[in-house]
């Protein structure tokens, strides 16, 4: 039986996700308080949880995930060995590859419930409520940046952001579950007591989200809950309803971008975007198969040094810039695998496991969708979210889980 540790480990470092931001050294190598408590939790699973027979029939049930993570580490370690940072990009390659991967093989073999899922997400919630309030304090004091936005204790806004939206969708999710079964929960203290946190953790996030200025958040949020909703309605054959809620869609989608452009600073915004993705797409050409070492794209802007441009503002440009044509290939069998089997198991579920599937897919619709303006991955924050999302959906897809599940 593996120990109760484990799975509070697990939802405590998921609280702890922004804890990344304290950093020191040991022994002259820097390391942060989230990357020990990878490490600690790690090692315990190790003396207490490693389970080879089980973990060998987990890589057997999802040979092309465990075939792209192999391609996505291999790309980002190549990059990494011909960075001529080597110190940076080795430790952007552990913080952001190697930790999370951790990460995800302890929660893979940990996690086996819905209910243990369920506190994972909560986990992620919380975590925001906290964040949010913290936020709001800097913000009530007036702590903005140059620009007017919100960035709490983040070094940007869009940091923020990054972490808190998807959260937000999450949230959302768990309000739709729990409005949608009211009837069959009653007035119970406990339904009470969720509802009311997760209305208030809604709040807080939203008034957050608005004033980090980050249009790119509010289009991945509305993509993710918009086609989580249009899915919804279709498996419920409400087919007008999920039409009309398409429609609305783009007309938000273009909305908010033409809002975005409209601005001055939106102008600025997206001008500076197509300067640093054309110079992207000119550092892919020159380094097409290994890329550059991940962390050193910033030496591309010698003419911006205020800037301070650490990634080409592209999900896509930053897999395949630093991690390589073998890393990026590695992304995309990952995503194929991903909604390849979202869409499936969603399908196939009853409704006692449609909404971790609908979650889990709008999570990433969240990612893809943001990613197309920012990095929704290369953060040591992220990372670790991105990886719980793959682990969730390992989790779920397994005939183990099903078993415990239906009992």
């Amino acid at each position: 039986m593996i120990p109760k540790i484990l799975k509070w480990g697990i939802y405590l470092i998921v609280f702890c996700l922004p804890l990344y931001l304290v950093r020191f050294e040991v022994f002259g190598i820097p390391t942060t308080v989230l990357e020990l408590m990878i490490y600690a939790l790690f090692t315990v699973w190790l003396v207490k949880g490693l389970n080879f027979s089980e973990l060998k029939k987990t890589i057997k049930e999802n040979r092309l995930l465990f075939w792209a993570i192999f391609l996505i580490f291999l790309g980002a370690s190549l990059a990494t060995i011909r960075s001529w940072d080597l110190r940076l990009s080795a430790g952007i390659w552990k913080a952001w590859f190697f930790d999370p991967i951790l990460f995800f093989v302890v929660l893979v073999s940990t996690i086996k419930s819905s209910r243990e899922i369920r506190n994972v997400f909560y986990a992620f919630a919380l975590s925001g409520f906290v964040i949010s309030i913290v936020s709001l304090i800097y913000l009530f004091l007036g702590e903005l940046n140059p620009d007017g936005r919100l960035q709490g204790f983040y070094n940007s806004p869009n940091y923020l952001a990054m972490y808190l939206a998807p959260i937000f969708v999450v949230v959302s999710g768990f309000l739709v579950q729990i409005i949608h079964t009211k009837t069959r929960v009653g007035a119970a203290a406990i339904f009470r007591l969720r509802l009311a946190f997760l209305i208030l953790c809604s709040l807080f996030l939203i008034l957050v989200l608005f004033f980090t200025k980050s249009f790119g958040a509010w289009m991945g949020i509305v993509g993710a809950i918009g086609l989580g909703l249009i899915t919804w309605f279709l498996r419920a054959k409400k087919k007008k309803i999920a039409i009309i809620l398409a429609i609305l869609l783009v007309v938000l989608c273009i909305g908010l971008y033409f809002l975005k452009f409209s601005s001055i600073q939106g102008r600025l915004s997206v001008n500076s975007r197509l300067e640093i993705w054309q110079r992207a797409i000119d550092a892919v050409i020159m380094y097409p198969l290994i890329g550059i070492g991940p962390g050193t794209f910033r030496d591309f802007f010698p003419s911006h040094p205020v800037w301070g441009v650490p990634q080409p503002h592209n999900l896509y440009l930053a897999f395949l810039l630093q991690t390589g044509i073998i890393g990026f290939i590695g992304f995309v069998l990952l995503l194929f695998w991903f909604f390849k089997t979202g869409v499936k198991q969603f399908a196939a579920h009853n409704s006692q496991f449609t909404t971790h599937y609908l979650l889990l897919v709008a999570l990433m619709i969240y990612i893809l969708i943001h990613g197309l303006v920012d990095t929704t991955y290369w953060k040591n924050d992220l990372a670790a979210m991105f990886w719980a999302i793959i682990g969730i959906m390992v989790v779920i897809k397994s005939s183990n889980f099903k078993s415990i599940s239906n009992n």
